[in-house]
C-alpha cells in the first residue's frame, strides 16, 4: 500500500505544470516554422533537386528529415505550453495536421521509390499521383492562421532574395501580435 501511495505521489509531483505564457508559446512555434525554413535552406539535396527530373528517395529522406523537425517542435510546444489563444490554437492545428498530411504522404512516396528501386520516369511519376490523388498536397489540412503565417514569412517579390530566411529582412516575432499582453 505504500508503495502504491507514494508512486502516485512521485507522479503527481513530476509532473510539471504546463507554461502559461503567449509571448513565449508565440516565438517557439514561430521558432520551429524558421528552422524549418532555415534547414530547407541549407539543405544540398534541396539545393540541388532539379524540378525536370523524376523525385527520388534522397529528396523524400530529406523532406521527412524536416517533417520531424516539425512535428517533434509542435509535439514538445503542445506538451509544455498552455495553449488558450485562439488565433495560436488554429495556428499550431493547422500547421501540425500540414505536416502529418505531408508525412503520410512522403512515406508513400517512400515506399514506392523503394518497391522500383528508385528508378522511375517523370511519366511514371505523374501516373503515380493520379493513382495516389489522396496524398496531393491539395488534401493537406491546414488553417486560415498557418496560412497566414507562411505568407508572412514569404518574401513578394519579383527578384527574389534566395538567401532570404538568413536575410535581415526575414520577418521576426511577427506572432506575438496576436497575445494580448503585448
Amino acid at each position: 500500500m505504500f508503495f502504491l501511495v507514494f508512486n502516485v505521489c512521485i507522479q503527481e509531483s513530476s509532473t510539471p505544470e504546463k507554461i502559461s505564457n503567449c509571448i513565449m508559446l508565440a516565438d517557439n512555434i514561430e521558432e520551429v516554422f524558421d528552422e524549418i525554413q532555415i534547414e530547407a535552406y541549407k539543405s544540398e539535396i534541396y539545393r540541388t533537386y532539379s524540378g525536370i527530373d523524376a523525385t527520388k528517395l534522397d529528396y523524400v529522406n530529406e523532406a521527412l528529415r524536416i517533417n520531424k523537425i516539425g512535428i517533434d517542435g509542435l509535439e514538445k510546444i503542445m506538451l509544455i505550453f498552455e495553449i488558450n489563444n485562439e488565433y495560436l490554437a488554429g495556428l499550431i492545428d493547422g500547421f501540425y495536421n500540414n505536416f502529418l498530411d505531408s508525412r503520410e504522404a512522403n512515406l508513400a512516396l517512400e515506399k514506392h521509390l523503394m518497391s522500383v528501386n528508385n528508378q522511375w520516369t517523370i511519366q511514371e511519376e505523374v501516373e503515380w499521383w493520379e493513382e495516389n490523388q489522396q496524398y496531393s498536397i491539395k488534401n493537406w489540412r491546414d488553417s486560415e492562421e498557418y496560412l497566414q503565417l507562411m505568407s508572412e514569412k514569404s518574401q513578394n517579390t519579383l527578384y527574389p532574395d534566395p538567401d532570404f530566411v538568413v536575410s535581415d529582412s526575414y520577418p521576426k516575432n511577427v506572432l506575438r501580435r496576436h497575445c494580448d499582453s503585448l
